[in-house]
């Protein structure tokens, strides 16, 4: 087999194509987001969240034409509320913090979910996840108590968006109502719910009245970054399943990593709410070491995975004997042996009952 049949048939160019459209569409939404709170000072969550939903809900709709069900509806609800206020804390998370900073804390939704995991679906993780998690955490401890530019309401809208995914995430896995469905149809389900409930929110908070007042709604720059914001929030999700397809789940791992290190960097210097410290700086640097640890770790688990189910389905008997050779299990290889052995007494004994006198 040739190394283009072992990359899945796509050409090198290719598949470095799919990984920069991967990490250039999670850099874009991530900087255009913060340019529309920071660089053009329009602080209005819930009005980018709508345009994001929005744009979203239409094009999942010409794309997929799902069939609209009363009963969905109704039974995808919870995640849908779930969902919307994941969006707004994290729209809300990006406007008050820097960018590393909000990238280091937003590391702690892997606490959460494991919390969620272990107490909810009494699930266990091995240390090394655990010491992997400890990195991550530790580091962006650190970062937290030395960041110069700290925000309470920016760390909390963080920390509130930690839990909301993880437990989204959870529930889309675990829910029996998602069984079935499609992503692109569960993306509409939600982008569609999750209109109406932030026009409410829009009108409670009055910010339908005071949009009126943003300076910048008749700035022509203003306005195409606005729609780039809310175009990309599809983007990313199409990206990300466009890179996992073509490559390995190791390769679109490593490029997420390495996006968060470069965007890290990016951030701190083209935004002006970065203020550089020493031990702030060391923090970050720590839970990006733990990040990629734990991301590379995982990724090389489920290739490792995928390995042993495709060999087993190509070749079910001798696929066991390779993979049990591969794993260096000499226990692992003692059934085979005996079963060896019965084979060849049984074949002994059937030959001497042959030629036995009668």
């Amino acid at each position: 087999m040739d190394q283009q049949q072992q990359n899945g048939g796509h050409k090198p160019m290719v598949r470095l194509a799919s990984i920069l459209y991967f990490m250039g569409s999670s850099m874009l939404v991530q900087f255009t987001t913060k340019a529309i709170f920071t660089t053009y000072q329009f602080h209005f969550p819930l009005t980018v969240a709508l345009l994001q939903m929005t744009f979203i809900s239409i094009v999942t709709f010409i794309v997929a034409k799902p069939e609209v069900s009363l009963g969905l509806f109704k039974s995808l609800a919870p995640l849908a509320v779930i969902n919307v206020l994941n969006v707004v804390s994290g729209l809300v998370g990006t406007g008050g913090l820097n960018v590393p900073m909000f990238i280091a804390l937003r590391r702690f939704t892997l606490l959460f979910t494991i919390l969620l995991e272990r107490f909810w679906l009494k699930k266990t993780h091995d240390w090394p996840t655990l010491s992997a998690m400890g990195i991550m955490i530790g580091g962006a401890l650190i970062a937290a108590l030395t960041d110069m530019t700290f925000s309470l309401y920016g760390y909390s809208a963080v920390l509130c968006n930690d839990v909301l995914t993880s437990l989204y995430l959870i529930m889309v896995k675990n829910a029996p109502v998602t069984r079935g469905l499609t992503t692109t149809r569960m993306l509409f389900y939600n982008s569609t719910m999750s209109i109406p409930l932030l026009l409410f929110a829009m009108y409670t908070r009055n910010e339908i009245g005071r949009l009126s007042t943003a300076p910048q709604l008749h700035n022509p720059e203003f306005i195409t970054v606005l729609f780039l914001a809310s175009a990309l929030g599809l983007s990313i999700n199409h990206s990300t399943f466009i890179c996992t397809r073509i490559n390995e789940p190791l390769m679109t791992s490593v490029a997420g990593n390495l996006k968060n290190a470069v965007m890290t960097v990016v951030g701190a210097i083209a935004f002006p709410d970065f203020v550089f410290d020493p031990a702030n700086t060391l923090g970050l640097g720590l839970s990006m070491t733990g990040a990629i640890w734990y991301a590379t770790r995982s990724a090389l688990k489920a290739r490792q995975k995928s390995m042993k189910d495709t060999l087993l389905q190509q070749h079910p008997v001798i696929g066991k004997d390779r993979l049990r050779k591969l794993s260096g299990s000499q226990e692992d290889m003692q059934p085979v042996i005996l079963q060896g052995r019965n084979d060849s007494l049984e074949m002994r004994m059937t030959q001497n009952q042959r030629f036995s006198p009668d």
